[in-house]
C-alpha cells in the first residue's frame, strides 16, 4: 500500500521530496511508539496499539522507498553501479552485524517494556536524519504521469525487458522463499542446537563480505550475466548437500558453517547482479512505475514459494519420514536452474560476457 501512495505521490514531489515527506510523515508513529514503550504500556491494548502505530509507520516509510531505486539510478552510471553497490552493502551489512550486538548487550535476557523506549527514540531520530540529507541528492525529471496509475503501471510491464525481470525476480524469490526459510527447521531437527544459528548469521554475512569487491567488479566490467549465471547454477549445486547432512555435533555445527558461508557468498553476488539487471530493465519513461513493479513481482515470487514451500515441506515429512524434508530441501533448491534459465532472457544478456569467456580472460 505504501508503494501505491508514493507512486500517486510522487509526480507532485519529485523523487527526494516524497522520500523525504515518507520519513516526515512516519515521525508521529515512531515517536508515539517510543511514548509507548517508555510508559511501560503492556497488555493486549498495548499490543493492537503498537501493531497499528508499526503499520502507520510502515505506510508512510514504503511510499518514501518508492524513489529509492530512481534515486540510485539517476546517481549511478552503468559502468560504477557495482562500486556504488559494494560500499553501500559494506556499511549495511556492518551495521546489521553491530546492531543486534550492541541491543542484545543493552536490553539483557529480560527486558522490560520500558527498555525499548530509548531503542524507539533512536530510531525516531535517525529517521529524520535520513529524510533531511535526502534534500541534498540530485535527481532527474520524472516523465509527465499523463494516464492513470493502473494505465502506467500496465505500460511498464508491457515493455519486454520489465516483462522478462518480473517472471525472473519472481521465480527466483518463490524458489528462495520455498527452501531457505526452512533451513532452521531441517537442521534442528537433525541435531543442531538453536544457539548456535546465533552463530551462522556472522558466518553467513563474512562469506557475503568476502565477495562484494570483487562480484561488484564484474558486475561493472562485464554486465549482470555473470553473476547470475554462477550464482543460480552454484546454488542449485548444492542441492545434493543435503542428501549427506551429519547428524550430531560437531560435525553438523561444521557442515551448516560451511554451508551458511558459501551461500552468503554466492548470495552477495546474485544480489549484485539481480541489482543491475533490474536498473538495466526499467525505462526512464516508466521510472517509478518499474522499479515498484519488480518491488511487487518480488513480493509475489515470496507469498507463493513461501506458503506453498511451507506446505510442501511439513507433506514430505508425513510422506518420506525423517529424511523427507532433506529430499524436499534438495529437490526444490534445484529448481534455481529455472531461475538461471529465465535470466538468459534479461535485458542486455547477448551482449555481456558469457561465463566461459569471462573465466578464460581471468585465467
Amino acid at each position: 500500500m505504501g508503494r501505491v501512495v508514493g507512486l500517486q505521490l510522487m509526480h507532485r514531489t519529485g523523487k527526494a521530496g516524497i522520500f523525504f515527506w515518507g520519513r516526515l510523515y512516519s515521525f508521529p508513529a515512531g515517536l508515539a511508539l517510543a511514548l509507548l514503550a517508555f510508559y511501560g504500556a503492556n497488555g493486549v491494548w498495548a499490543a493492537w496499539i503498537g501493531l497499528a502505530l508499526f503499520s502507520a509507520r510502515g505506510l508512510a516509510y514504503q511510499a518514501g522507498n518508492t524513489a529509492w531505486w530512481p534515486l540510485v539510478q539517476d546517481n549511478t552510471a552503468s559502468s560504477g553501479l557495482g562500486a556504488f553497490l559494494t560500499r553501500m552493502r559494506l556499511q549495511q551489512r556492518l551495521l546489521e552485524l553491530a546492531l543486534p550486538i550492541l541491543i542484545g548487550w543493552y536490553l539483557g535476557s529480560q527486558p522490560m517494556a520500558d527498555d525499548f523506549g530509548p531503542l524507539f527514540a533512536l530510531a525516531v531520530f535517525s529517521t529524520c536524519g535520513g529524510a533531511f540529507l535526502v534534500r541534498a541528492v540530485a535527481e532527474r525529471p520524472l516523465s509527465p504521469p499523463g494516464e492513470g496509475l493502473i494505465h502506467r503501471l500496465r505500460q511498464a510491464l508491457a515493455t519486454p525487458p520489465m516483462r522478462a525481470y518480473a517472471l525472473f525476480v519472481m521465480a527466483r524469490t518463490a524458489v528462495l522463499a520455498a527452501t531457505f526459510p526452512l533451513w532452521v527447521v531441517a537442521l534442528t531437527d537433525w541435531g543442531l542446537p538453536v544457539s548456535y544459528f546465533v552463530w551462522m548469521t556472522p558466518v553467513q554475512a563474512l562469506g557475503y563480505v568476502a565477495g562484494l569487491h570483487g562480484w561488484g567488479r564484474m558486475v561493472d566490467r562485464h554486465g549482470s550475466r555473470g553473476p547470475l549465471t554462477i550464482t543460480l547454477l552454484l546454488q542449485a549445486a548444492m542441492a545434493p548437500a543435503w542428501l549427506f547432512l551429519p547428524t550430531g555435533l560437531p560435525w553438523i555445527a561444521l557442515w551448516a558453517g560451511g554451508v551458511y558461508l558459501l551461500w552468503g557468498a554466492l548470495d552477495g553476488g546474485h544480489q549484485m547482479g539481480q541489482s543491475r539487471a533490474m536498473i538495466d530493465a526499467v525505462s526512464k519513461e516508466h521510472q517509478a512505475e518499474g522499479f515498484s513493479l519488480a518491488m511487487y513481482a518480488s513480493a509475489l515470487g515470496g507469498i507463493v514459494g513461501g506458503i506453498a514451500g511451507g506446505a510442501c515441506f511439513q507433506w514430505s515429512a508425513a510422506l518420506a519420514g525423517s529424511r523427507g524434508p532433506l529430499f524436499y530441501l534438495c529437490a526444490v533448491q534445484f529448481a534455481f536452474v529455472a531461475a538461471w534459465l529465465l535470466s538468459t532472457r534479461l535485458a542486455g544478456y547477448r551482449e555481456q560476457t558469457p561465463v566461459r569467456r569471462f573465466l578464460r580472460l581471468s585465467s
